[in-house]
């Protein structure tokens, strides 16, 4: 697909979006932006849309359109947008044009102080202003970023920092063209290409070593200097950091103690005493002096095991300038574990050295990957049970479960506008939902809305170790009803987010906290006064949308939710901060009080008919699995099945029981059919033979 073709694409998404969702031109672009950062693995988060267009300090022009706070980096990111009306060829934008529309968006931060002073307190542009002013965030970095569909002028080469209290303030611009690389790289994390040289004091590099190669990779043992491991994450942040370390450190807090200890009171130690890093690459560049090598370029590098150690000096010199931390720093060498692998083979590979770096700490608990089998198994059920027709339509359609990053987006992309006038009936966009966007429904209805609210990464670390423990359990619970209650309440978010849009009371802020906690606290009223009641989501299936009586209900909890979280007496200032905190949830379940509608009570049914529904659709997964069982093992073949007899010969992993069944398959060829209970047994066996290093060769 060509530039053109993008952008017309992007504008017409934008406009449908708008229109679907009652939002703002410039607030579905700014969703539709931070889709495709997303996807390119630039940015973990959702950016926040928070629009300001107004007057600062002696009438300067201020403008905003969201912003994002990344605490791993400690970097406040600030978006501003600027939106060719037309639907015309692209056009450029000047360096001038460019430069004011930053200047916007830096005097924001400059004139923080003025729009507390004149702005309305019930905002959330009023809580960033005030977070900026009074120093709410820990800053390390500013970077504000213009966000256009027009092409960047030739003539812009760069654009000077800034900077307010002593505080960098950088200046980028993402145009069209940017914009359509990071769609185009099909999933790809766009690259890092760090020059060495660039950080090295010694100007030697990184000291390594060759420690063998296959045909996947090949392995080096390194030094690195400590200070420049320091520099390096405080340039890139985060983006050196694997997916997994990312919400592993979002979670846990990224600066250890005890390293920060070290690092300023015994770097001379700092090698003993850790650990280290693991690192993956795609390519370096290496340099012999005097018969030693050294690294003197990265490319594609990413940090899988190692990052707090990594942040921990990233952190220490900066913040502890004070206590001469750079000379400590300059006596400390990091331990290196550097594997390149090809790009073809990254996706295959780097999960897997990630998962094994951290099988000693809780990283990899939350390994909820687009391979796991409770995502394929989401999957399937999207693309084959379709939604009950409505609204007089004579098709059903499909609620497009997209399983791993930007699936939907490329099955679009490569169509013709006639096939993808035909997926867009079928799939429509307002019925795609991701991984993050079912962790947050899955929050609320574990009642768990102050995890919701913490952001996709946080809220999915959560769901995922929560359905990891679940799946081990039992993964009949999994199931075409756990689905459509899924459906569900997506149904009921996305309904009520809607809803809070057209209350006379709503502000424009706040309403995904709001929309969040006036579920989570209707169910918990649920569940806690009517014990022998639940909430009919094969209703909702049903009919595709909410009731009359469930819209009354929502109407009126989530006034009583925004008032709640806008009280003056809220612990904490910043709403959408108070939200996070557990302590918020358990003042809303005190001091939300409030009675059900008689109508909307008979809308629940008996908690005995849910269980029955629910026994039933586990009882029809465990057949399909049966079926699926043995399936899989009649597919593999007598000879697949000798070829893990033979390897257990020398490896001595399974019992007796589970080798007569293994003997039992390697018959398959000649009408021997193992039994569904000895189906099962024999995807285990394969499992727990994965788990021991048994490779499938077919």
């Amino acid at each position: 697909m060509e530039i053109n073709e993008f952008r017309e694409r992007l504008l017409d998404d934008i406009n449908y979006s708008a229109a679907i969702n009652n939002f703002s031109t410039r607030e579905s672009f700014l969703n539709e932006i931070s889709s495709i950062l997303i996807d390119a693995d630039l940015i973990d988060e959702e950016i926040l849309y928070t629009y300001y267009d107004g007057t600062g300090y002696r009438n300067k022009s201020v403008a905003i359109d969201g912003y994002l706070y990344n605490e791993l980096d400690e970097n406040l990111c600030l978006y501003i947008i600027y939106l060719n009306d037309s639907n015309e060829s692209i056009e450029t934008i000047t360096q001038t044009t460019a430069y004011n529309q930053l200047k916007k968006a830096y005097s924001f931060i400059t004139d923080s102080g003025y729009i507390v002073d004149n702005y309305e307190e019930s905002s959330s542009v009023y809580d960033l202003a005030c977070d900026i002013f009074r120093k709410n965030y820990s800053i390390r970095k500013f970077s504000i970023y213009l966000v256009t569909d027009y092409a960047m002028s030739r003539s812009i080469k760069s654009i000077d920092n800034e900077l307010f209290n002593n505080i960098p303030v950088e200046f980028h611009i993402i145009d069209i063209n940017r914009l359509y690389e990071y769609n185009t790289a099909q999933n790809q994390r766009e690259e890092l290409d760090i020059n060495i040289m660039d950080y090295s004091d010694n100007q030697l590099g990184i000291q390594c070593l060759f420690a063998g190669e296959s045909e996947n990779y090949t392995a080096y043992l390194c030094n690195i200097p400590g200070l420049l491991l320091a520099k390096i994450y405080n340039k890139y942040g985060s983006r050196l950091l694997e997916g997994n370390v990312r919400s592993f450190l979002q979670t846990k807090g990224k600066v250890n103690k005890g390293i920060r200890q070290t690092i300023l009171n015994n770097p001379e130690m700092f090698f003993a005493y850790n650990n280290g890093i693991t690192v993956t690459a795609s390519d370096i560049k290496i340099s012999n002096i005097s018969g030693v090598d050294y690294i003197t370029s990265i490319k594609g590098m990413q940090i899988v095991n190692g990052g707090q150690t990594t942040a921990s000096l990233g952190s220490a010199l900066i913040n502890d300038k004070k206590e001469n931390s750079e000379e400590q720093i300059k006596k400390i060498f990091v331990p290196m574990k550097l594997s390149i692998v090809s790009q073809e083979k990254s996706l295959e590979i780097i999960p897997e050295i990630s998962k094994y770096a951290n099988s000693q700490n809780k990283v990899s608990d939350a390994d909820l990957g687009a391979n796991h089998p409770f995502q394929r198994r989401m999957e399937d059920f999207s693309r084959r049970i379709q939604a009950p027709a409505v609204n007089g339509q004579q098709y059903g359609t499909y609620w497009y479960y997209e399983r791993a990053k930007g699936q939907y987006r490329q099955e679009t992309y490569k169509m013709s506008k006639a096939s993808k006038k035909q997926f867009d009936i079928r799939n429509p966009k307002n019925q795609m939902f991701t991984k993050t966007d079912l962790s947050k429904y899955m929050n609320i209805k574990l009642l768990k809305p102050h995890t919701a609210s913490a952001g996709s990464q946080k809220s999915f670390s959560s769901f995922a170790s929560w359905i990891s423990e679940q799946w081990e359990k039992n993964q009949d619970n999994f199931n075409e009803n756990f689905y459509k209650d899924i459906i569900a309440l997506a149904i009921l978010y996305r309904e009520t987010d809607q809803l809070i849009k057209q209350q006379p009371w709503y502000t424009g802020s706040y309403k995904a906290n709001i929309v969040i906690y006036t579920l989570s606290i209707i169910i918990y009223n649920i569940h806690n006064n009517y014990n022998n009641r639940e909430i009919d989501y094969r209703e909702i299936w049903n009919i595709q949308k909410l009731s009359k009586e469930w819209i009354i209900e929502i109407e009126k909890v989530s006034k009583l939710v925004y008032e709640f979280l806008t009280s003056p007496n809220r612990a904490v200032e910043n709403v959408t901060e108070w939200s996070k905190r557990l302590a918020c949830w358990d003042n809303a379940k005190t001091n939300i009080n409030f009675e059900f509608e008689a109508s909307f009570i008979d809308t629940l049914i008996d908690s005995y008919e849910h269980k029955s529904i629910q026994k039933e659709a586990k009882k029809e997964q465990r057949s399909t699995n049966k079926i699926n069982n043995s399936i899989a093992v009649v597919n593999l073949g007598s000879d697949f099945w000798q070829n893990l007899y033979n390897w257990n010969e020398t490896h001595k992993v399974f019992s007796e029981k589970e080798i007569s069944i293994l003997r039992i398959a390697t018959e398959i060829d000649n009408g021997k059919i193992p039994s569904d209970a000895q189906s099962k047994v024999l995807v285990s066996m394969l499992e727990k033979a994965r788990d021991n290093g048994f490779t499938i060769k077919r």
